[in-house]
């Protein structure tokens, strides 16, 4: 058993209620103010206490060439980072970091791994970039839930999850009333949470307390105790975001113990959750929720997100430039302090004064440290989680109002059009037993008193892509936009085919408002909360373009315990689309 503080030498990866307040990003500098700029690209969590640090790096009297340096800090995925560095396919040729800060040191081996075989736009990576704080990947659960376990004090580990997810009587078998056991992650493919929480279980599941090797994952018994813990999943996803924002709707609802069991998260997401911050780009602050989170380390073995830093060797950064980056992650790493208030652990894993079981984790907590595998080991655990995780069941319903035939500015293209082009995706990102079904909706046509029509109906991706194709490529603009009534007909669908063993859910991409207008919002809202609870339909809606109507997409997405997407720029929806099906 480790005891923090943690060594980290073999380490490496509600709609929100009225009155929220958002805090604040990064300040705009004025142009002509002389500073010398640059770009910093950090992960989601800890982008906040990077931007504070560039202001006052540069309210401080550190020079570079005698000039002000300003680091504009922005959010950006760890994957696109490394697609844009190792210049990937269909990576944005216009965006040059100077700096770069994933969550992960994963994130930068990938980038090395890349460029080693094909010219990417990086040069190099360093072998052993500095660490600037850390946080463990934990076991996040509602406190009653954890304390049943035994928390603070008990030994809780993987193992114990996996025993409640094969349990048919889930926390029946504990004499507590709360259903199945559930469990949320991150999607592996896409997050840095969700990839070392995944290696954690895999190494535990493996029994040895040694890195995982690949002859390790193909043991029998890792494969099925994967596929058993996944079996319990809720939904996947792309960011943290969305179990969080989840997670407090349901507080808010008094029903903090119904949407999820556990979620695996960083520590830090869990000590800001407790306080009222919701972690995103940008993290909202909200009053703190009514039940906290616990954070369970789990005894058999967790990771730990290092957040290296690396100056970018680049043919954009200038010698000027790579000395005034090089300076600036100096001073970073002299901010200890300010990490771990905000509740990251230092560089070296030591704790801040926020680091208390009154806040939801303890100080110094007995875990084993899970130590990471080689790159291409991380890259067979993706592989793992991918053939063993939870299959969907998804129903995309299609605005096909007249709206949609109206060009995008700039593009050329019809809003149609994109998202046929978006639609396409679905196929291609699900997996040949994911079932797929097909519907459009504007307002009825001839005789029938429908708004929405099934185009294909539901079956096996393998059986029914070329149909899809073809039925995709067919829709037509027509009529108004019977939201409300297309919304709850849909979800009505999918819980009556409803599969036990899948995430049964609806993607719902609309450009518009409810027309005629009407005031059933709340009564859908009411349905999608209320809804067969043994049988839960999740609504991930995508508002496109910028007459969509966001607030109450949200809304149906909140209600059923889903996540929102946002393309009112109408130009992103491909990629809007990827982040929707990263919950498959």
């Amino acid at each position: 058993m480790n005891r923090m503080p943690i060594v980290l030498g073999a380490v490496a990866v509600v709609s929100i209620l009225l009155g929220v307040i958002f805090l604040s990003g990064p300040s705009e500098s004025p142009a002509d103010d002389g500073c010398l700029k640059l770009g910093m690209w950090s992960s989601d969590e800890k982008a906040p206490v990077l931007q504070e640090i560039s202001r006052r790096y540069k309210e401080s009297d550190r020079k570079t060439d005698g000039k002000c340096v300003d680091v504009a800090v922005s959010v950006y995925s760890s994957q696109g980072s490394v697609d844009v560095l190792s210049d990937a396919p269909g990576a944005d040729p216009n965006a040059k970091p100077d700096i770069w800060s994933p969550s992960s040191r994963y994130w930068v081996d990938s980038v090395r791994t890349a460029i080693a075989t094909r010219p990417g736009r990086v040069r190099s990576v360093p072998e052993n970039p500095p660490t600037l704080a850390t946080s463990p990947i934990v076991i996040a659960m509602p406190e009653p839930m954890a304390r049943e376990l035994g928390w603070p004090e008990g030994a809780i580990g993987w193992r114990d999850m996996l025993a409640l997810a094969q349990d048919p009587n889930g926390w029946g078998s504990r004499g507590e009333p709360w259903g199945a056991f559930k469990i949320g992650k991150t999607n592996p493919t896409f997050s840095t949470t969700g990839l070392l929480a995944t290696i954690a279980t895999a190494t535990a599941l493996s029994g040895s307390n040694e890195a995982l090797t690949l002859p390790a994952l193909d043991a029998p018994e890792v494969a099925s105790g994967l596929r058993a813990l996944e079996s319990s999943a809720v939904h996947y996803g792309k960011h943290s975001s969305v179990f969080v924002r989840n997670l407090y709707a349901a507080d808010q609802e008094g029903r903090a113990l119904e949407y999820v069991s556990a979620v695996a998260l960083e520590e830090k997401v869990v000590l800001d959750y407790n306080q009222g911050i919701l972690v995103g780009d940008p993290p909202v602050k909200t009053t703190p929720p009514k039940v906290k989170l616990a954070a369970v380390f789990p005894t058999d073995g967790t990771t730990v997100s290092d957040n290296p830093a690396i100056v970018v060797d680049a043919e954009w950064v200038t010698d000027e430039k790579k000395r005034a980056a090089e300076d600036f992650l100096k001073y970073v790493q002299e901010q200890k302090d300010l990490f771990t208030e905000e509740g990251f652990r230092d560089g070296e894993g030591n704790p801040g004064k926020r680091h208390a079981v009154e806040n939801g984790t303890p100080a110094s907590p007995s875990f084993r440290l899970v130590r990471t595998p080689a790159f291409e080991v991380a890259q067979g655990v993706r592989n793992l989680w991918q053939r063993n995780r939870k299959r969907a069941n998804v129903l995309l319903v299609v605005d096909v109002s007249r709206s949609m035939e109206e060009n995008v500015d700039g593009v050329g293209r019809s809003r149609l059009a994109l998202a046929k082009d978006a639609a396409m995706l679905v196929p291609e990102q699900l997996t040949e037993d994911d079932t797929l079904a097909l519907w459009e909706f504007s307002s009825p046509l001839g005789t029938d008193p429908r708004p929405w029509r099934e185009r294909v109906a539901a079956g096996p991706v393998g059986v029914v892509r070329d149909e899809f194709g073809r039925e995709v490529e067919g829709l037509q603009p027509t009529g108004a936009t019977e939201l409300y009534e297309s919304t709850r007909a849909a979800v009505a669908d999918v819980r009556d085919r409803y599969d036990p063993t899948r995430i049964n859910a609806v993607v719902l991409l609309s450009d518009g408002r409810q027309e005629p207008r009407s005031d059933g919002l709340p009564s859908l809202e009411d349905s999608l909360r209320s809804g067969d609870r043994d049988r839960p339909v999740r609504v991930f809606s995508i508002a496109y373009g910028d007459e969509a109507d966001r607030d109450a997409l949200e809304k149906i997405s909140t209600a059923a315990r889903g996540g929102y997407y946002d393309s009112t720029d109408a130009a992103r929806i491909q990629q809007v689309m990827a982040d929707v099906l990263s919950n498959f």
